[in-house]
């Protein structure tokens, strides 16, 4: 089934078994969004996974009511119920022609290290790839640019899209592959919790600290002067104004020219830091009293390195050789998680967004549309259609004031996390041991991405919320409930903050409060990953963390064991 609109079906009923993505898109998703963020995965995935032969065909995404559901397609669809009862027939994986082309493909795959000799791929082939292709989509002058020119760049971003989910999928992959040997290896010669081991390879991600590094600089320099400061008093919209033609307007713009490229909030067509600079004066404000230090962590890097000699002394011989291998492995995949997404993803999303908007902009003024943003209610298609004046659709007012009103009411709705009865794992002993072995790692490592096991939906009576474990750590503080990045001002140092989800935009917070609840993610979230690198404790996948908890309440979180206590 495709992933957009569904008609004359019950109101969370669709063929097969579906999981909700939360932890991208907790909230309903614009018809464009389905064009441009969820189309080309699915388009993406199924060259990677034929390339690096995983037995299994591509990501597919559903989308009722504005929420977006998700689900990996098999070769040959879902195991029967017969299956069930008779598991010894999934020995018939060898008579589907490609599904036994992929098993052994990837057994051979797997013979061959191909995981391990990806490892560079990234930084070899696929980032300069991405930034050749990027280049005249970052320099597409929309203002300037005619109806078909628009439609033109429209189409430039979506063809780099759904090449880009080719090499996302991939860097996904090989890194999910990577840890999770790992980890094997740390626990079979150490016997080593998954954090410690995490904590061996946790290199400084340039990624995830430059932006909040840039932040902290700019704001250190802006409170050292008292004319900057006095400015910064005001409110952010008529600071900008004075500060224009100042130093600190200078370093702004060369910031949002470097860092403006990211959605405020969340991770669909939202506005964007470029779009709203009075937003990052705000968090520059914000920093100016932080005492937070500039990332370098050069103290945590010394104990990392020094543990990590510490353990290498006590093997030898062949586990010596086996641990330093996939010690320099892991180091290598461990800071590829943030700076593939932004410029696969993000940039091309954002400049989607725009050139929508300047579309948007020219159909007002032929009449066609009311409001420049009505063209996020659009399908791409219907977009093109309309910038090539031979639109699809002859009333094009009366469709997106139909899906507005839908969109508006889909937020009152409370989606299921899990649609169908999820299908059974085959066993994996019919399949080769070392292609079994391979899949049994991503099993694992998918179903650490989301929210997997049932967790209470309510206080226990001894006042405890549970959750996933996410980052070590113990901290109290006062909690702070936030839904939007608007809401960003509202938090002070030493609060706990609760929220839906987080994106690389939250991590501007992440420096002054004491730790982090999500209703959504696993240990492989966003989240969970970026709050190692800060070292923030972090409890994600509570589902209901942020109706359960109140502002002010004091609580406790425990990151290694996924708990919350409320403390008053």
């Amino acid at each position: 089934m495709k992933c957009g609109e569904v008609e004359d079906m019950p109101l969370w009923e669709a063929k097969g078994f579906w999981m909700r993505d939360s932890i991208h898109w907790p909230r309903p998703v614009h018809p464009l969004f389905v064009s441009y963020g969820l189309n080309p995965v699915e388009i993406g995935s199924v060259h990677a996974f034929e390339e690096f032969s995983i037995p299994s065909l591509k990501y597919e995404y559903l989308v009722l009511h504005g929420y977006v559901f998700q689900r990996i397609v098999s070769i040959g669809g879902d195991p029967p119920p017969v299956m069930e009862r008779f598991p010894f027939l999934f020995h018939l994986w060898r008579i589907n022609p490609l599904l036994r082309s992929r098993v052994l493909g990837f057994e051979k795959f797997l013979r061959e290290k191909g995981f391990e000799n990806h490892v560079r791929a990234w930084q070899d082939v696929w980032e300069p790839e991405a930034q050749e292709r990027l280049k005249p989509i970052r320099n597409f002058e929309r203002a300037k640019a005619g109806l078909e020119e628009l439609a033109n760049q429209l189409e430039r971003c979506y063809d780099y899209l759904c090449w880009a989910w080719n090499p996302h999928n991939k860097v996904v992959m090989v890194g999910m592959y990577i840890r999770e040997r790992w980890m094997e290896v740390c626990k079979r010669l150490f016997n080593l919790t998954e954090f410690e081991a995490y904590e061996l390879v946790q290199m400084n991600d340039p990624a995830v600290f430059n932006t909040m590094n840039r932040l902290l600089t700019l704001a250190r320099r802006a409170a050292a002067d008292p004319a900057i400061k006095d400015s910064l008093s005001l409110p952010s919209e008529k600071a900008l104004e004075q500060l224009a033609n100042t130093w600190f307007g200078e370093e702004l713009e060369g910031f949002i020219e470097a860092e403006g490229d990211r959605p405020a909030d969340g991770f669909e067509f939202g506005p964007t830091w470029r779009e709203m600079p009075e937003m990052v004066v705000g968090i520059i404000k914000s920093l100016m009293g932080s005492d937070y230090p500039t990332t370098e962590d050069s103290d945590f890097q010394a104990y990392r390195l020094g543990r990590v000699n510490e353990l290498r002394s006590t093997l030898a011989g062949r586990e010596r050789e086996e641990f330093d291998t996939w010690l320099e492995l892991a180091e290598q995949v461990q800071p590829l998680s943030e700076i593939h997404d932004y410029l696969l993803m993000t940039v091309p999303l954002c400049h989607t967004r725009y050139a929508a908007l300047e579309a948007g902009k020219r159909l007002v003024q032929k009449g066609i549309l009311d409001g420049s943003e009505d063209t996020l209610f659009l399908y791409r298609e219907e977009l093109l259609s309309a910038l090539r004046e031979n639109s699809l659709h002859p009333d094009l007012k009366g469709l997106v004031a139909k899906r507005k009103a839908e969109h508006s009411q889909n937020y009152s709705l409370m989606p299921p996390q899990t649609i169908g009865k999820a299908p059974m794992v085959p066993p994996l002993h019919v399949f080769p041991p070392i292609a079994a072995e391979g899949m049994k790692i991503f099993l694992k490592q998918y179903s650490l991405i989301e929210v997997q096991k049932e967790v209470p939906l309510e206080l226990s009576a001894e006042g405890e919320l549970f959750g996933t474990p996410g980052s070590p750590g113990v901290a109290e503080g006062p909690v702070r409930i936030i839904h939007t990045a608007e809401e960003f001002h509202l938090v002070q140092e030493g609060e706990v903050l609760v929220c839906p989800l987080t994106t690389p935009t939250w991590t501007v917070l992440f420096p002054y409060v004491a730790a982090l609840i999500t209703d959504s993610g696993g240990a492989l979230s966003h989240a969970a990953i970026v709050s190692r690198e800060y070292r923030l404790p972090s409890v994600v996948g509570t589902i209901n963390g942020t109706k359960l908890l109140h502002n002010g309440q004091r609580v406790r979180v425990d990151g290694a064991a996924g708990v919350i206590q409320v403390l008053d």
